[in-house]
């Protein structure tokens, strides 16, 4: 089975190059930007199964991002994070068609799992539980 390919976007290094070196000793291939312009350079020479973004970046958000990443990998599931939840936030993020809202920092075995699952279900995001509102 290949590696995941996950693009990490996060203004914060210390919090972005710790959680690439976690996924990384986990079988991930990770690759760190931290900013919108970096994140486009590496998606234009590499391709990637899931993008961690940070919503709250000083060059950009990670939901202008969010638009011009899913123009480049349509594919390319994405999961949005941040410091401070926002009910508002996470409804936004649902009509964008991102795979998940999370706050950080996350567990590390549910993270796993949450981008395993991204990468198998890829931009489509995930199945609404019966009842669950969307």
């Amino acid at each position: 089975m290949e590696p995941i390919r996950v693009l990490i976007v996060d203004d914060e290094e210390e919090f972005a190059t710790g959680l690439a070196k976690l996924l990384g000793r986990r079988g991930f291939l990770v690759q760190v930007a931290l900013g919108a312009r970096q994140a486009m350079e590496l998606m234009e020479s590499g391709s990637f199964q899931v993008a961690l973004l940070d919503v709250k970046m000083p060059e950009r958000d990670g939901f202008s991002l969010l638009g011009e990443l899913r123009e480049k990998a349509p594919g390319m599931a994405v999961i949005l994070m941040t410091g401070h939840v926002s009910p508002e936030e996470e409804r936004s993020g649902r009509k964008v068609g991102t795979f998940a809202y999370l706050l950080k920092p996350h567990p590390i075995p549910d993270l796993i799992e949450l981008l395993r699952r991204a990468a198998t279900q890829g931009g489509q995001g995930p199945k609404p539980s019966p009842g669950e509102a969307t």
